[in-house]
């Protein structure tokens, strides 16, 4: 009988064992998941501290630091994120930085744990305005910032004289008449619409369109006849998708009508129809 008691105990006391065993290693895994969990999302090695911003040319060095310094501070509103640089979303990061910036394309290496090191790649970022036989450059904000001096004045010049065409590394050039004179600090358009004309310019000279300048009414208007290399004029709406237009007019003349010779411009306004004249 005695000896089957003490088999009983010791039973228990090789569960008891097992039970604290299996406790202690629960409890060490249990340190080890929270301690890595605070090591690398709140102890703050991996937190950005230092950014690396390459590749400018005309650009504010600290234009670029506010806008990296505001993504942080808006992803502070989400649990473990932050200055986090393992937790940095890259695609999103570099699509909100073209979108806020008006770039070309950034370029973001993470060198762990801390630096953030960006390649930026920019953009044409101001139009030369030529109302009323003044020639002005405008940027981003719409805001008139001098007035247009050489070497610069010449290429514009020749670009309206039908001398050159327009280029994607030339500024693009926009005649559109003021009712007044302009002069630095003058805000003749909306940001949203400077950078709208810019993404046209933009668009026609990568699809292979000759192109000289543009002429519009006033900053609001729909119409913009952009002269081609040819002298005539082509017809955009501005306030619809570029697509259609520019794919009617591409096909029509890649079809060689010569029936229809374009004398003074081709309206494409209407995805599908072309008005000639």
């Amino acid at each position: 009988m005695f000896p089957e008691r003490n088999g009983m105990f010791r039973t228990k006391r090789l569960d008891q064992q097992r039970s604290s065993r299996g406790f202690v290693i629960l409890l060490v895994v249990a340190f080890f998941v929270i301690g890595t969990a605070w090591f690398i999302f709140s102890s703050g090695f991996w937190n950005v501290s230092t950014v690396e911003i390459n590749g400018l040319q005309s650009m504010d060095r600290g234009e670029v630091t506010r806008e990296v310094d505001n993504y942080f501070e808006q992803r502070n509103r989400f649990l473990w994120k932050g200055r986090n640089l393992l937790m940095l979303d890259a695609g999103d990061f570099t699509q909100t930085l073209k979108d806020r910036l008006f770039i070309a394309n950034v370029t973001v290496d993470k060198v762990y744990p801390s630096i953030l090191r960006l390649m930026i790649e920019e953009r044409q970022r101001s139009v030369i305005l030529v109302s009323n036989e003044q020639f002005v450059n405008v940027d981003t904000t719409g805001v008139v910032t001098s007035y247009v001096i050489e070497p610069a004045l010449s290429s514009a010049r020749d670009i309206i004289a039908a001398r050159s065409l327009m280029d994607s590394s030339a500024t693009p050039v926009i005649i559109m008449n003021a009712d007044d004179p302009l002069a630095p600090g003058f805000q003749i358009a909306a940001p949203e619409q400077i950078k709208g004309w810019l993404d046209t310019f933009q668009t026609l000279l990568g699809a292979g369109l000759k192109i000289r300048f543009m002429k519009i009414q006033a900053p609001d208007a729909s119409l913009a006849r952009f002269v081609s290399d040819k002298g005539y004029d082509i017809y955009f709406d501005l306030k619809r998708s570029l697509e259609g237009q520019l794919a009617t007019y591409l096909s029509y003349m890649r079809s060689g009508d010569s029936k229809n010779p374009i004398n003074y411009y081709i309206d494409v306004r209407i995805p599908g129809r072309v008005f000639i004249k």
